[in-house]
């Protein structure tokens, strides 16, 4: 549907009369920025166009709208519309409330009139009621639009100085919320988001011992932590060491190719902060010297295997790698042929995320719901990621991933606690979470 701006009633002009009531004239109308007000400057200009247009008798056919949109291009969505209306010749007048809605550049601007002249579309500026189609009316016309693109310059300068200035004194300008904190809705300056704060904070402490970003990533999505709009499955590895690298999380703020001292909360300290650039910088340099990434043969990784069915089929899966370039992903597959039936399609999990999922159930002391014993969950919570790991074949007796709705079982053997915990006794076949 047409905005009001957009749509003319020619009835409105009826009364008026003359020698050019049958000549087709055009509004264009533009504000840089949008507020939300009820009464807009496009609204005002508009007016104030008809109601010229109304006094010489014209007859106003589209009034054309660009709002929130900048003098720095002619790339506007209504002033395109306008351009092709005026090259299939449907304008014969254009009428504008000043000059600087058109262009503040004076080159876009003579580009504008040369088009005009071509077409045979005079223009009228409303605050400029001398303005004619002679050479003293350009050139009065050029003077105009140069002293507003001086003037648009000097504006852009200084809002360089008072950016330079606030960020000499730590304050945040402008740009994007980092994930992790908030804007202040007064002084728009960054505030830690408690939630979100956790996140960022756990994925530098797993990235500082070794996690990969592509790993995070899967964990996030398993573990369905939400991003920055609230929604969960949605981290990749490329967003998260994107994150790793911004240095907004030690309390600095980017200045250019350089970061300066901020006045907002850090969430991680600087020895964590350097922790994971060693390890970033680590990995690329092992990749790159090896050409590739490598996993120390696929079963070492796979602990699951043999344990691990589908939910679909109630078949084994095995592992299978998928490349990306130069690097490698281990995954879980539904590809078994028995019975004569053919895998399901599409039915697949990364080994990483599952079996971190799987350890994060298994060393969840707080769930007061779960048949394990408190014992052994809170000796497991005290292993590290390796240790897990290895510990996975031991303690599990099958999980099946039901890949549809996302489910995943896991069926734990019986298990004596203290023999685990010296690492002992192989468990039996038991209980079911």
């Amino acid at each position: 549907m047409d905005s009001p701006l957009n749509t003319i009633n020619e009835n409105n002009f009826g009364s008026a009369a003359g020698p050019e009531m049958a000549r087709a004239a055009a509004v264009y109308v533009r504000q840089s920025r949008t507020r939300g007000l009820t009464y807009s400057s496009c609204q005002n200009q508009a007016d104030l166009c008809q109601s010229l247009a109304l006094q010489r008798g014209w007859t106003v056919t589209t009034v054309y709208s660009d709002e929130g949109q900048s003098s720095e291009t002619l790339d506007r969505p209504e002033l395109s519309r306008l351009l092709d209306a005026i090259k299939t010749g449907q304008v014969e007048r254009l009428i504008v409330y000043s000059a600087d809605r058109l262009s503040r550049r004076l080159i876009d601007f003579l580009r504008l009139l040369e088009l005009f002249d071509e077409h045979n579309v005079e223009l009228t500026v409303v605050n400029d009621p001398n303005y004619s189609d002679t050479a003293v009316g350009r050139l009065m016309t050029n003077i105009v639009a140069a002293a507003s693109e001086f003037q648009q310059d000097l504006t852009r300068d200084r809002m360089a100085d008072m950016r330079a200035a606030y960020k000499r004194h730590g304050k945040r300008v402008a740009g994007r919320v980092p994930f992790g904190y908030q804007a202040d809705p007064v002084t728009k300056q960054l505030v830690v988001d408690p939630e979100q704060f956790v996140v960022v904070r756990d994925f530098f402490e797993l990235a500082s011992k070794g996690g990969r970003p592509s790993d995070l990533a899967s964990l996030a999505n398993l573990s369905e932590w939400r991003d920055h709009n609230g929604e969960t499955g949605r981290w990749t590895a490329r967003r998260i060491l994107k994150l790793l690298k911004n240095r907004v999380y030690v309390g600095e703020i980017l200045n250019g190719d350089s970061t300066l001292p901020g006045e907002h909360e850090a969430i991680v300290t600087v020895s964590t902060f350097d922790a994971v650039q060693d390890q970033l910088i680590r990995r690329r340099t092992r990749e790159s010297n090896h050409g590739e990434r490598q996993l120390s043969g696929t079963r070492s990784f796979a602990n699951l295997l043999g344990k691990l069915f589908c939910g679909q089929c109630n078949r084994p899966m095995s592992t299978s790698v998928s490349h990306r370039g130069p690097i490698r992903y281990l995954y879980y597959r539904c590809r078994a042929h028995a019975g004569g039936r053919p895998p399901c399609t599409g039915v697949n999990i990364s080994v990483y995320e599952l079996e971190q999922y799987v350890g994060s159930v298994l060393a969840n002391v707080e769930d007061a719901d779960s048949e394990l014993p408190r014992e052994f969950r809170k000796h497991w919570n005290q292993l590290d990621e390796r240790q897990r790991q290895l510990g996975l074949a031991q303690v599990i007796h099958r999980v099946v991933y039901d890949h549809e709705p996302g489910e995943i079982t896991i069926e734990m053997k019986e298990i004596d606690v203290e023999s685990f915990a010296a690492g002992g006794a192989e468990p039996t076949d038991g209980s079911q979470i």
